[in-house]
Order: C-alpha cells, then sequence, then structure tokens
C-alpha cells in the first residue's frame, strides 16, 4: 500500500493513504526483508548461474502449482525492476545475495537495514516528500461503489468519527491478509482455531477481503 501510495504521487497523483494501526508497516517491517529476483549483477560476482524462467519454475513449484502462471510471470519478470525502483528512491540494498530459508535458490536480497524496516523507513520518507497525507488509528469499514465501480471509503478515526473518502481516479486495496482473524480463517480450516497463533500483525484480520465481499468480489 506504501509502495502505491509512493508511485502514484510519483506520476501526479493527490493520495490519502489510511493507515488502521497506530504505526505504518504491517506484517513488512516485522519480516525478514528477504526479496527474491534474479540480478546478473548481484549474482555473478557470487558465481551463480539463474534466469527468469527458472525464478518462474521454482516459485510455481514452492506455490505446489497453485499460483496464477501469468501472475507468476509478473511477478518474476518485474521483480529485479522493483529492486530499481527502490533504489532509486534511496533505500540501499546488500552487494550480495543469499538463499532465504524456504527458497529453492541463491537470489535473495536483504536491504542495509535490519529486515523490513528499511522498505518502510524508506516509503515513508519518499511519501511525505511527495505530500502523501498518511492519516493513522484511521481504520477502513466500507468501499463506496456507483454502480460496479468503487469511487471511495467510508472509515472510523480513533475518536470514533465516520469519515468518507471520495477518489476521483481510484481506490487501491492493500491491506493484507486474516491470519489474526480466527473466525475468517477457520472458514477455509477449521484446524486453525484459537489454540493457533499468529506470527502475523494484531491489525491482520481480513479487513480488506470482508469489504470487497460485501460488494461483490
Amino acid at each position: 500500500g506504501l509502495a502505491a501510495a509512493v508511485e502514484a504521487a510519483q506520476q501526479g497523483a493527490s493520495v490519502i493513504l489510511l493507515e488502521k494501526m497506530a504505526m505504518l508497516g504491517g506484517n513488512t517491517i516485522r519480516s525478514g526483508g528477504a526479496y527474491n529476483a534474479v540480478d546478473p549483477e548481484r549474482q555473478a560476482p557470487q558465481g551463480i548461474e539463474d534466469s527468469i524462467e527458472w525464478h518462474y519454475y521454482q516459485t510455481l513449484k514452492g506455490g505446489d502449482y497453485e499460483g496464477d502462471p501469468a501472475l507468476v510471470a509478473t511477478f518474476v519478470e518485474g521483480a529485479l525492476g522493483g529492486i530499481h525502483w527502490l533504489e532509486s528512491l534511496g533505500i540501499e540494498f546488500r552487494p550480495n545475495v543469499f538463499t532465504v530459508v524456504g527458497s529453492l535458490w541463491t537470489r535473495a536480497h536483504l536491504m542495509k537495514e535490519v529486515a523490513g524496516t528499511g522498505y518502510i523507513m524508506g516509503l515513508e520518507k519518499v511519501a511525505k516528500e511527495k505530500g502523501v497525507n498518511i492519516l493513522k488509528n484511521t481504520r477502513a469499514t466500507n468501499l463506496l461503489t456507483k454502480g460496479r465501480r468503487v469511487i471511495g471509503v467510508e472509515a472510523v478515526g480513533k475518536d470514533g468519527k465516520v469519515m468518507e473518502f471520495r477518489a476521483n481516479k481510484g481506490v487501491v486495496l492493500a491491506s493484507g491478509g486474516f491470519a489474526g482473524n480466527i473466525e475468517l480463517r477457520m472458514q477455509y480450516n477449521d484446524k486453525l482455531d484459537e489454540k493457533i497463533g499468529t506470527t502475523n500483525h494484531p491489525g491482520a484480520t481480513g479487513d480488506g477481503i470482508i469489504m470487497a465481499q460485501d460488494v461483490g468480489a
């Protein structure tokens, strides 16, 4: 969501970012921060051979072939471009790649900052420089629609005040997963009851998924 806000602002859009928690970052800021991408400039000096095709195959295999092949192709083909975009914003990566736990090849990148903090700190800095209006403690509750188009969002602030945000160009939904919502996750796997904890942040309760389903997704 923060990356989308920065990109939109770079393209000249007026952007409002709604964050339900008191801080930005979600799961990203507490993640390991590893970023897989085919990167000859870093891999070749380490004697690592790689290719987009190999990354594509391993990504499909790693997901038990459940992934949408077209989306996986977009993912692996755009991965290095994503790193270059982050670098253009001043976010620095370490010179060597490694094999992150669970990966099938040596193509993981790490930033100079610890874990996922570099992504959020760097993107937040640029977002503020570009004039993105960041509203924390603001929980989106409903998507506003006109016909089949989403035209805005209804949200509740920290003081309980209900607000409407109307969008001229579009709404980006980037609210994360639902590992913290026991009722929702049990719809998909009844073994994931209250006895099972989560490493996700407290805000990962599927709000965006529920809002989207409410308007027909």
